[in-house]
């Protein structure tokens, strides 16, 4: 049953890409990786958000068609689509327990296709960003499974409690990200606002902040009128502080089959040990040049429950083009 999930998910990214095959030379793939074990100083804890991993594929395409109908596009200046494939695992304080840990974070997993749009709106200075998750949670997101094959490889401790994760639910989420330009230096500064919502099967929440970006950098939120005879490289730092809400996260408190069916196995938090206000962080470097960059952050937020402790992990993005 989870070889056959996973497989649905895969060949349907697989169709959606070979349909977008006129593409223009901005294709580009990304892969993320994020871990406590890049978390600086000191790491490796394997508390929390243990680690997520997330393959995407951008293109750019004049028509629209279903699914990409469902994404909002703001403007024609420029469209970057999307689709990924996402997963995600999480584990309480300590894995070499069995026994279920009261009162601390559910073991949890998911694995989730993602269908995305960048719009840009150069006279106004905006991008939106639209995406919609596709997947499952709980033991069919091979989370433990993708855990104990890493840790056997690395010689790290066994996870002892994947047996009490959060059970099996359906994903589906539709989250929306704004960029608006604030201030531009010409290559020095580059400050934006940013709101993000969250609302489907996964997690529900919205939120706000700000983004700072200082180094060599250009303003990717209007047009670039000058033809440059050899594009230049760039080197930034970033800080990006912001603000959630949540209401809901299913990959504490379970999926919407799991509170509706109200008999289940596993652990999974009340809606009242939930921390409903968040602060996430980030700061870090990005490289940029023609045909490939890479992004260095540190990410940290608060407690994500009560009771709880903070968490630090660091990320690791790579994204090269690819010729046409």
């Amino acid at each position: 049953m989870k070889k056959t999930i996973a497989n649905i998910i895969f060949l349907m990214l697989l169709s959606a890409t070979v349909s977008a095959q006129k593409v223009n030379e901005g294709s580009y793939f990304s892969l993320m990786s994020e871990n406590d074990l890049y978390s600086f100083p000191g790491g490796n804890t394997d508390r929390y958000y243990t680690n997520g991993l997330r393959l995407d594929y951008f293109f750019s395409k004049k028509k629209f068609q279903f699914p990409s109908t469902l994404l909002l596009k703001i403007s024609d200046d420029k469209n970057v689509f999307g689709w990924g494939l996402a997963q995600y695992m999480f584990t309480p304080s300590r894995i070499d327990i069995q026994t279920v840990q009261y009162d601390d974070r559910p073991y949890a997993g998911a694995l989730f296709g993602i269908h995305s749009l960048s719009s840009y709106d150069y006279e106004k200075k905006i991008k939106l960003r639209s995406e919609i998750y596709f997947g499952v949670m709980g033991p069919l997101s091979l989370a433990e499974e993708a855990q104990t094959t890493v840790h056997k490889l690395i010689n790290s401790p066994h996870p002892e409690g994947w047996q009490n994760q959060v059970p099996n639910d359906v994903v589906v989420n539709y989250n929306l990200h704004l960029e608006k330009e604030i201030i531009y230096v010409p290559e020095k500064i580059l400050v934006t606002g940013n709101m993000e919502t969250f609302a489907g099967t996964l997690y529900d929440a919205m939120g706000a902040g700000f983004s700072v970006k200082i180094g060599r950098i250009k303003n990717y939120l209007e047009k670039n009128d000058r033809m440059e005879s050899k594009p230049k490289s760039q080197i930034y730092v970033v800080l990006k502080p912001t603000v959630r809400i949540i209401y809901f996260n299913a990959l504490l408190q379970g999926g919407i089959i799991t509170n509706i069916s109200g008999t289940h196995k596993g652990y999974t938090l009340d809606k009242d040990q939930i921390e409903r206000i968040n602060v996430f962080t980030e700061a870090g470097i990005t490289y940029e040049r023609p045909g490939m960059s890479i992004s260095l952050l540190q990410k940290m937020r608060s407690a994500p429950f009560k009771g709880g402790n903070a968490l630090e992990y660091g990320s690791v993005a790579v994204a090269f083009r690819i010729k046409s």
